[in-house]
């Protein structure tokens, strides 16, 4: 068939869920794909409809993710990505890239999701250390309509260093794998001019890389130190990239797309057999079609969070936000503030953990732990990330979130690795903008004084150094997100995106704690 106009237009999506698009011909080829799902599960049900829509307009339809599908939501973190993994096989993914976060849960749960999925797992910067040999396949043929295409899978190497890095070594240390990281492009060339050497007509990347600047490689980066590639589709940075042109290292243009994240968008490429591409996003708000098969899959997943398992025990209630009387964690700290906070110090390797009494919304009481209690009193999906601050940031932030104590203040710190003297008798001398955000301390007396440090060599707390550097661990919210009105938003970012708050609390009830919370946690709240 011929086409007689290829139209360039943005996607529109109308009510009904019928869409107004180009034109897609028979023997045109349809790309669908999504990113950072993250546990937003109900999209997948929307996935499902629109591939059989463009099933109905043409048979040359193929369906990828690129990574971050299986943590993020309580139903991927119960199931340890097993869920989605369900879901998606009931879709019909072809090829998925792995993410950072199919990581999270170990090398063998990691190995046990990916033999569970129908689609083929491409990533070729995931070696074993000592062979240099992918430990899963990095590329694949397919023949689409008249065309041969090559799908080259890659995850961001920043993996190694902020995912269950633990997985990744052996006992005494020694890499067991290796993400490639700076030869990541170099390694890449290799295999377009391998699948180029197949005869392929098109090279298509799924990425797991990000487009933002950082000290690891990125999908721009990527596509300006090589040539071969046609198709870059992206994930990783949660941005929304409806169609960018990236000049290769011979200054040709290659198509960059991503969908953000957490099935805000569906994405679709389409390519003609003349190799004319388009892609274009679909709000999955406003695609009204809905597949029932995988609604009542998710719902049979959602049932099973009132049959969660037992993580650990207490002796003790653990005292969290009180959403009756407002009395606990938003003006002291607690027991389960303290849990929290250590939970985010230890297993993020960081030497202050500090989350915000307003991102604690329940308490846990005394006997077994679920997952569930866990949800109910960490409920917001909040990411861990690791920040460096001077010891002036962190005197200025510590002294803004006292500033109303004794009152109830939602941006009052529950913290680990860090103690000082609280007097609230003196008047607070935090200075802000006009609308509210935090921007330094006034002249006068400080509430919190006498801060120390916890040194994690000697394990003694010893004075806070003004120009001394530190990190903390605390969730994307405070450290990324401007929230607590940006009190600790200004520091060095050393790793990102790790696992989600709940998940790594879980750890650290599970392993650190080895499933007992004991007589460190008995005291209730400290005034």
């Amino acid at each position: 068939m011929k086409h007689l106009l290829f139209l360039i237009v943005t996607l529109l999506v109308v009510s009904g869920g019928s869409l107004m698009a180009q034109k897609i011909y028979d023997d045109d080829i349809v790309i669908l794909f999504d990113n950072d799902v993250h546990g937003h599960m109900e999209g997948y049900a929307k996935m499902a409809e629109l591939r059989k829509e463009m099933l109905r307009k043409t048979p040359h339809v193929c369906l990828v993710s690129l990574g971050d599908f299986s943590q993020g939501g309580a139903l991927t973190s119960i199931s340890h990505g097993q869920y989605a993994v369900d879901a998606m096989n009931l879709v019909g993914y072809d090829y998925i890239a792995l993410g950072n976060h199919e990581f999270d849960y170990g090398i063998e749960q990691l190995h046990q999701l990916t033999n569970s999925l129908t689609a083929k797992t491409l990533t070729f910067n995931f070696c074993d250390a000592k062979t240099r040999k992918p430990i899963f396949q990095p590329y694949v043929i397919r023949k689409l309509s008249t065309l041969k295409i090559g799908f080259i899978g890659c995850v961001t190497p920043v993996t190694k260093f902020s995912d269950a890095p633990d997985s990744f070594v052996d006992a005494d240390g020694n890499d067991l794998y290796d993400f490639c990281h700076g030869s990541f492009y170099t390694l890449l060339q290799h295999y377009i001019d391998e699948v180029r050497a197949k005869g392929v007509d098109m090279v298509i990347v799924l990425s797991h890389l990000g487009d933002v600047d950082s000290s690891y490689e990125t999908s721009e980066e990527a596509i300006h130190k090589t040539h071969g590639i046609d198709i870059f589709l992206d994930g990783h940075a949660h941005h929304v990239i409806p169609e960018r042109y990236v000049p290769n290292d011979r200054g040709e243009l290659v198509l960059l797309s991503s969908t953000g994240a957490h099935f805000a968008n569906m994405g679709r490429l389409i390519i003609t057999t003349e190799r004319k591409c388009k892609t274009d996003l679909i709000p999955v708000k406003e695609y009204r079609k809905d597949d029932p098969t995988l609604l009542a899959a998710i719902q049979q997943f959602r049932e099973s969070l009132t049959k969660l398992p037992v993580i650990a025990q207490s002796e003790y209630d653990l005292a969290g936000f009180d959403e009756e009387h407002n009395t606990y964690d938003r003006n002291c700290e607690t027991n389960l503030g303290k849990l929290c906070a250590d939970a985010f110090r230890i297993m993020g390797r960081a030497d202050i953990g500090w989350i915000n009494a307003g991102g604690i919304r329940n308490s846990i009481h005394a006997g077994n732990i679920t997952y569930k209690e866990l949800l109910d009193a960490f409920p917001f999906e909040n990411q861990i990330c690791v920040c460096e601050f001077s010891g002036q940031q962190i005197m200025d932030a510590l002294e803004y979130g006292v500033s109303r104590a004794p009152l109830d203040n939602p941006s009052f710190p529950q913290v680990s690795g860090l103690d000082y003297t609280l007097n609230t008798n003196i008047k607070s001398n935090i200075l802000t903008d006009a609308t509210g955000a935090f921007i330094g301390i006034g002249e006068g007396p400080r509430r919190a004084t006498n801060i120390r440090v916890l040194n994690r060599k000697t394990q003694q707390y010893e004075p806070i150094k003004p120009d001394g550097k530190y990190t903390i661990s605390s969730i994307d919210f405070i450290l990324l997100k401007g929230g607590c009105n940006g009190m600790l938003t200004n520091g060095k970012l050393i790793v990102n995106d790790q696992m989600m708050d709940t998940q790594l609390i879980e750890n650290y009830l599970r392993t650190y704690l080895n499933g007992i919370v004991d007589e460190a946690y008995k005291n209730y709240v400290q005034r």
